[in-house]
């Protein structure tokens, strides 16, 4: 994988302001951040221009490196509409900073699995003509596509060349056994790092993956054993550093963002050491 290159996910500073966001991010030295739609939707809402929004971004040589997520994409109803709107959201964030490296795609899905194809084969259509690509996130217990089998399962039946898979190492090691180096690495298009325990804190699987995660190399995952497996795989993408933590909530963007850098590249150097 691209070792060099890390992306600050939105949802490891997920309660800050925009230019708190970026100015972290840029103070820890990550290439880019993500913008999750919905954030980028109320930052419309409250008056602040593209124009403003890039000049924070050049004010701290960053770029927006992902848009998340999409839902919706082959389902009936209320479901559709936001689908909908979330196309549309993407078109200004695309006029706003340019083509994303990639646009996360998360279930469910209703219907059967060629269902499922046909819907994700609109959003890759879609998004190869706005110059990026469409990558599928796995969520075992709050998807029906619970792991990377399952997920590449659809993108293979859709047949779009910009289209693959998002790959969080906390659904690598909490969900099932996704036989992950079956899918070619070439269609592996977003990797999450993050670390955490093997067993669970609370019983519910969103409450836990969306509190307690912890910075790479400092949980129980084998972190070096799946950047291994990626590496092995040929797999070369930017790495989104994704840790959701209430615990990091409590820091100074700068500071939770320098932690988060800071374990990343150690986890990063360790797999590479021969």
């Amino acid at each position: 994988m691209t070792c060099g290159e890390l992306v600050l996910s939105h949802y490891s500073i997920r309660h800050a302001p925009f230019r708190d966001r970026v100015q972290a991010a840029a103070s820890a030295g990550f290439s880019g951040i993500g913008l999750k739609i919905a954030e980028y939707e109320r930052l419309s809402a409250q008056g602040i221009s593209n124009a403003q929004l890039r000049d924070v971004l050049a004010d701290h040589d960053q770029r927006v490196v992902e848009y998340e997520a999409v839902r919706g994409w082959a389902s009936p109803g209320a479901a559709r509409d936001e689908y909908r709107q979330s196309l549309d959201a993407i078109d200004r964030m695309v006029e706003a900073f340019g083509p994303p490296h990639h646009v996360q795609v998360i279930g469910p899905y209703e219907g059967e699995l060629d269902d499922a194809a046909e819907g994700f084969a609109h959003v890759c259509r879609w998004l190869d003509e706005r110059g990026t690509r469409a990558a599928i996130e796995y969520l075992p217990e709050m998807s029906n596509i619970p792991d990377a089998v399952s997920a590449w399962d659809i993108v293979r039946r859709a047949g779009a060349h910009n289209g693959g898979l998002c790959v969080d190492a906390w659904h690598h090691f909490r969900g099932p056994d996704n036989q992950l180096a079956t899918v070619p690495g070439d269609r592996i298009i977003d990797v999450q790092l993050n670390d955490g325990s093997l067993t669970r804190r609370d019983p519910d699987y969103y409450t836990d993956c969306t509190s307690y995660r912890v910075v790479p190399g400092q949980g129980d995952f084998d972190l070096v054993g799946f950047i291994r497996i990626l590496d092995g795989m040929g797999v070369d993408v930017p790495i989104s550093i994704e840790v959701i933590s209430l615990e990091l909530d409590k820091l100074p963007p700068t500071e939770a963002a320098r932690r988060m850098a800071d374990g990343a590249r150690a986890v990063l150097a360790a797999a590479r050491r021969a």
